[in-house]
C-alpha cells in the first residue's frame, strides 16, 4: 500500500468515524416502541400475526394487514438487540447501519475510478443528506439493502462479474421481509435493467446478449422475491391504498423537502449537484445512470422519508459525472486527504464538546416517562385517550393494563377522523370523546411541529368529572372521576 492510499484509507476511516459519532443520537423515533413491541410478540407467538396482537384497531383492510405484516424481520431484529443490548445496541446498531451506507457510497465511487476530491466530498455530502433520517425502524435496513443492491449493480457493470447479479434476488428476499420499500428498490432495479437492455442494444444491435438475458432474468427473479413474504402481492395493493390514506397528511415523513426545506438543506445542496451533474449521465454508456438519478430525484421531492433512497444510490453516479465534466481539475490528492482529514478530527472533536456524539438513552422530554411511572405506581388501568406520538410507548410499557385509542401504525385510517375531532374538541370530537367512554387521558400539551395548544386540556380541566392526576413538562394525566381507579 503506497503512501497516498495510506493516507486515503485513514481519511475515509476518520469521516465515517465521525458520521457514526453523529449518527450515535439517543433514542428519538415514537415508532420504535410499537416496532420492539410487535418484535417481542412475534417471537413469543412465533407467528406473524394477522390480527393487531395489541387490540387497537380492526386491521382487517389493505393497509393494516400491510403494516402488520410487511416489517416482521426487522421488527424482530430490532426487537432482539434491544433486548441483548438495550438501548446502546439500538444506537450503535443504527449508527453502524448508517455508516456502512455511506462507506458503500465510498466503496462504489472508487469502482467507478473516482479521484479523492469528489469521492470523499460526495460521501460527506450524503451523510450530512440523512443526518435528520436516524430513526429506530425497519426503513433503516431498506437504506442498506438499496445501497448493497445498487454496489453488486456496479460491480457487475465496471468488471462483468456476474456472480454479484446472482445475490440480487437474495438481498431482495430479505429485504421484503425485512421493510415494504422493497417496492421501491425494485421500482429502482428494474429501471436501471430496462436503460440497461436499451443501452446493449444501441451498442451490440441486437438485445439476446448473455448480459441482457442475465440482467432480464435477475430483475424478474428479484420482482418475484417481493411476493416471498407474507404480504405478497398486498404489498402493491398498499401503495396504491397509500396514495389516498389520510395519515400522509398527517405524518412529516411524508411532507415533500419543498414544505420542510430548513430540515434538509443538505439534501438541496445535493439536489443541487445532482442537476449540474445531469449533462454528463446522459452520454450513451451513462443512461442508466442518468434514469435512476433523475427518477429517484422526483420521488424524493414527493415525500422527505425517500430522500435517503436518492442520496445513497444517486450519490456515486453524480461524483463520476462531475470528475467528468470537471475532468481538468486535477487536485493533488494528498492535500485533499489531509484537508478531509482535518476537518473531520474538528468535527468530531466539537461533536465530543457539545456533546451531540455518541450520546445513550432516549430524548427525555419526547415521551411521558414519567406519567407512565405513576400509571404503573397507582395501577391505573383502562380503556385510554392518547395521541398519536405517544402510542406505541403506551403498548411497549403497559400494554395489558390500558387500551390505548391510537399509535403510530393507523393500521384502521377511519381512526384519523374522531381522533382529530376529539384533539380540538370539535362538536363532533366532543361527541366522539363521550362515545369513547375513556377512563384515562394523556395528552402533551400541543402539537410537537407547530407548539399550539391542544384544546383537549383545557376541556378536561374544565370538567367535573375529569381530574388532573399527573402533570409534568410533557403534558397531562387525566383520570375520570368515577372510574374509581385514583
Amino acid at each position: 500500500m503506497n503512501k497516498r492510499s495510506q493516507l486515503e484509507y485513514i481519511t475515509i476511516v476518520a469521516l465515517l468515524v465521525t458520521f457514526f459519532g453523529y449518527f450515535a443520537v439517543k433514542v428519538w423515533d415514537i415508532d420504535f416502541w410499537w416496532h420492539i413491541a410487535a418484535g417481542r410478540n412475534i417471537l413469543e407467538r412465533g407467528e406473524i400475526p394477522n390480527t393487531d396482537p395489541f387490540s387497537v384497531y380492526d386491521a382487517d383492510n389493505v393497509w393494516g394487514q400491510t403494516i402488520l405484516k410487511s416489517q416482521w424481520l426487522g421488527q424482530v431484529i430490532l426487537y432482539s438487540i434491544f433486548n441483548w443490548l438495550d438501548l446502546d445496541g439500538i444506537i450503535y446498531l443504527r449508527a453502524g447501519v448508517l455508516s456502512l451506507c455511506l462507506y458503500i457510497v465510498y466503496l462504489r465511487c472508487r469502482l467507478f475510478g473516482i479521484f479523492s476530491l469528489y469521492s470523499l466530498a460526495i460521501t460527506a455530502l450524503a451523510g450530512m443528506s440523512i443526518l435528520q433520517h436516524t430513526g429506530e425502524r425497519p426503513q433503516l435496513f431498506s437504506f442498506l439493502y438499496s445501497s448493497l443492491i445498487f454496489l453488486l449493480i456496479d460491480g457487475f457493470t465496471r468488471n462483468g462479474n456476474r456472480w454479484l447479479l446472482y445475490c440480487i434476488p437474495l438481498v431482495m428476499i430479505l429485504w421484503s421481509n425485512t421493510h415494504g420499500g422493497a417496492v421501491l428498490g425494485e421500482v429502482a432495479l428494474g429501471l436501471f435493467g430496462t436503460v440497461y437492455i436499451a443501452e446493449s442494444r444501441l451498442a451490440s444491435g441486437r438485445f439476446n446478449t448473455p448480459e441482457t438475458k442475465l440482467m432480464l432474468w435477475i430483475v424478474c427473479l428479484s420482482g418475484l422475491a417481493l411476493m416471498l413474504s407474507p404480504n405478497g402481492l398486498t404489498t402493491f395493493k398498499h401503495i396504491i391504498a397509500l396514495e389516498s390514506n389520510p395519515i400522509r397528511d398527517l405524518t412529516s415523513e411524508y411532507a415533500s423537502p419543498l414544505e420542510i426545506w430548513r430540515a434538509a438543506l443538505p439534501y438541496w445542496v445535493f439536489f443541487c449537484v445532482a442537476i449540474l451533474s445531469l449533462p454528463g449521465l446522459f452520454g450513451r454508456k451513462q443512461l442508466k445512470q442518468g434514469a435512476v438519478v433523475v427518477v429517484l430525484g422526483i420521488v424524493s421531492l414527493t415525500g422527505y422519508r425517500y430522500i435517503p433512497f436518492f442520496v445513497l444510490i444517486s450519490a456515486p453516479y453524480v461524483a463520476a459525472n462531475l470528475q467528468h465534466l470537471l475532468r481538468r481539475i486535477k487536485p493533488n490528492e494528498v492535500a485533499v486527504n489531509l484537508t478531509v482529514l482535518l476537518i473531520a478530527v474538528m468535527l468530531l472533536g466539537y461533536g465530543f464538546k457539545q456533546e451531540k456524539v455518541f450520546q445513550h438513552g432516549v430524548v427525555e422530554n419526547k415521551f411521558p416517562a414519567g406519567a407512565v411511572e405513576f400509571m404503573k405506581a397507582n395501577k391505573l388501568v383502562g380503556k385510554t385517550f392518547n395521541t398519536m406520538n405517544w402510542g406505541g410507548y403506551l403498548i411497549w410499557n403497559l400494554n395489558g393494563a390500558i387500551n390505548v385509542f391510537v399509535d403510530g401504525r393507523m393500521l384502521d385510517p377511519a381512526r384519523i377522523v374522531p381522533y382529530t375531532h376529539i384533539l380540538w374538541v370539535t362538536k363532533e370530537g366532543q361527541h366522539f370523546f363521550q362515545q369513547g367512554d375513556f377512563d384515562l387521558a394523556l395528552v402533551p400539551y400541543g402539537n410537537m411541529f407547530t407548539g399550539e395548544r391542544y384544546p383537549l386540556v383545557n376541556y378536561l380541566q374544565s370538567r367535573p368529572d375529569w381530574l388532573t392526576a399527573y402533570r409534568d413538562e410533557t403534558g397531562y394525566l387525566f383520570v375520570r372521576r368515577k372510574s374509581g381507579e385514583y
